[in-house]
């Protein structure tokens, strides 16, 4: 016998006896594994709704607009050596926690994980990461800063 499930507008037609196995076999942790990441019946809905919600939060580097901080940078007077000293600073040190942040999402937590609506979630979780080191090179090309010198002083710390 065959069950429609709902997820928001969208409708799907699910075999009863397989959707309700499927579900009770889930599980965040020790929970059946499967090879084709099957999310119906969904078990965790708020996981699938943060999924939707982190995608709906999408943005990109280029969508930032530098034009002033590069002014600011470039100028002579508007930043103090200091200044310039903390911001490559903090470039080499996100540069370096946006990396261990994103391997950890994907070769500690989410190995362990086997609910696929959550795997969801760590995998965008993961790639946000991904974005914001994409965001670290968009400034370091925007204001022409040199990245291995911004890795040289957070490892000397």
């Amino acid at each position: 016998m065959n069950t429609e499930y709902k997820i928001g507008s969208r409708t799907f037609v699910l075999d009863e006896k397989k959707a309700e196995a499927a579900q009770a076999a889930k599980a965040v942790i020790n929970g059946r594994e499967t090879m084709t990441f099957n999310l119906l019946p969904l078990k965790y809905v708020w996981a699938y709704e943060l999924y939707r919600k982190m995608k709906a939060n999408h943005w990109e580097p280029e969508d930032i607009p530098m034009q002033k901080d590069i002014e600011i940078w470039r100028s002579d007077t508007a930043l103090s050596d200091v200044d310039r000293w903390i911001i490559r600073m903090a470039i080499g040190y996100f540069s370096a926690a946006e990396g261990i942040v994103g391997d950890n999402i994907i070769h500690v937590v989410r190995e362990v994980v086997t609910a696929s609506e959550i795997k969801l979630v760590l995998g965008r979780h993961a790639h946000e990461e991904n974005i914001h080191a994409d965001s670290l090179l968009y400034m370091i090309s925007s204001l022409g800063i040199n990245p291995h010198e911004c890795e040289a002083m957070f490892e000397d710390i």
